[in-house]
Formats: structure tokens, sequence, C-alpha cells
């Protein structure tokens, strides 16, 4: 029994012929199917995928004589500064547009490791907000869930299918494009377009960009210096906007309203 149609695929490769798939595609329609035959079974030996789901083992010793079980692989916990800790601090900062999940023992992982540095409730919020989380399936989601996050799942739950949603999402969420005069302004990730010329923008440049962006009204400089990943005083954030209007190149597209904030002269374009 497969629990899904890449181990299906795996075990039709090493050629066994009477295999066949859950319709859930998950461990707990597996042992549904097992149990629901109403046959004893001697012995059942099951390969886990990554963490064990002692849940489903223990229904599983209700309707067979013996349980085992193999684990090929395993979830370590990574070491500081490695590329998941990187990505969970980008994350945290918003310099991701989207988390993909392609495995639950992955989603665990990651959550586990930011609880590690400390900063759960950090990353936590981003995918809540500006941070598209994506999972391939509703099992790889079920921890993201529990954590409080609403990940986007493809109907079809397999790799391209999710790469197809998140291409379609990104385009029609992610995308910042703005009117301002006769200049039109895109934003793809970090990289924005100012008519013919595009630039790079770092974290705190991004982050007060796409708060600016969000409005056409006044943006309080109490809010301004809440979304920059440093922080920093007032004098910090008129470094900032200065920097930022260097990149712009034009001082007009950002006014500054004395004594209340910042505005981005800029209409934003409907996608």
């Amino acid at each position: 029994m497969a629990r899904g149609p890449k181990a299906f695929g795996a075990v039709r490769a090493a050629g066994l012929e009477h295999v066949r798939t859950t319709v859930h595609e998950s461990t707990e329609g597996m042992v549904d199917e097992l149990a629901a035959s109403g046959d004893a079974y001697r012995c059942v030996a099951v390969q886990l995928h990554g963490y064990t789901d002692d849940a489903q083992l223990a229904r599983l010793a209700d309707v067979a004589g013996l349980v085992l079980t193999v684990t090929p692989y395993r979830w370590v916990r990574p070491a500081a500064g490695d590329r998941l800790s990187r990505l969970i601090e980008a994350t945290c900062a918003g310099q991701v547009d989207v988390l993909t999940f392609t495995s639950a023992p992955g989603s665990a992982a990651v959550l586990e490791a930011a609880s590690a540095m400390g900063r759960r409730d950090e990353l936590v919020a981003a995918l809540r907000g500006d941070v598209m989380a994506a999972a391939v399936g509703p099992v790889t989601a079920g921890p993201l869930v529990e954590a409080g996050v609403d990940p986007v799942v493809p109907e079809r739950f397999r790799l391209g299918a999710l790469i197809r949603l998140v291409c379609d999402r990104l385009t029609a969420d992610q995308v910042i494009r703005l009117r301002a005069a006769d200049q039109v302004l895109e934003l793809r990730g970090r990289a924005l377009s100012v008519g013919d010329q595009e630039v790079l923008l770092g974290p705190t440049a991004l982050a007060l960009f796409r708060r600016l962006a969000a409005t056409d009204a006044v943006v309080a400089k109490r809010e301004l210096l809440g979304c920059m990943p440093d922080g920093g005083d007032e004098h910090a954030l008129e470094v900032a906007v200065s920097r930022l209007r260097r990149t712009l190149g034009s001082a007009g597209l950002i006014s500054t309203v004395v004594k209340r904030g910042y505005r981005l002269n800029a209409a934003r374009i409907p996608t």
C-alpha cells in the first residue's frame, strides 16, 4: 500500500505489481483502509517519512499483531547560521514573497527551527501577513494550519500544480504596479522597475516602499519606523527615505508632509 503517487511509482518501478494507493494520500487514510477491511493482520511494516506519527502507529497496533517501522531518513535541527536559519530571518523581515512547503515533516521542521531561534511568532505573523505560504497538499499544510497559518493549496496535490498556483498568485497579489505622471513603477520581489531602469531594493528600502505603496494617503512616521527591519529613530527614517528617493531617481515621487509623515505620489494600477 502506497500513501501517494510518488511512493506508488517507486514501488511499481521496483517490480511490485499489486500496489494500491489511498484516496486521501495520507498515513491516516492508509490506517483507515486497513482498519475498515476487518482483516486480522499478523504483521504490518511501515516506512516512516521523516517523523513518527505515534497516533497512527497506535491505531495500527489495534489491528495488527506486530507493527514494524523503518526510518530511512530523519529530520534534524539545523545548525545556527545555515540556509534554513537565513531563510527564516529573511521571511520574518518580509524579504520573501512566498514560502513553499512540499512535505509535512518539512513544514514542521521549519516551525521547530523558528522556535529554536526564538522567532516562531514572527515567522507565523509574516506567513499570515505579507509573505504567502504555499503547501503542495493538505497533509503538508497540516502543521502550518495548526500554527495559525492558512496556506494556499492547489486543487491537484502535485508539485507542478503548486508551481502554477504560486506563479498565478504572485502575479495577481504580489506584483505592485503604480503610475506616477508619465512613469510606471513595478515591484516584483526586490526588483523595482522605474520606467526602463531596474534596481534591487535593500531590506529597509523594500519595507518602506511597500508600506508607502499600500495607500495613497500620508503614512505616519511611527508606522514607517515600525516596518523598518533594523528599527531606528526618526533620523534613521529620514536617511532611509532620502536613499529611497535617490534610488527612485525622482525626489518628487515621495513627499514629506511636515510633522505627519510621507506620501508616495503614485496611483496603484489594478492587476
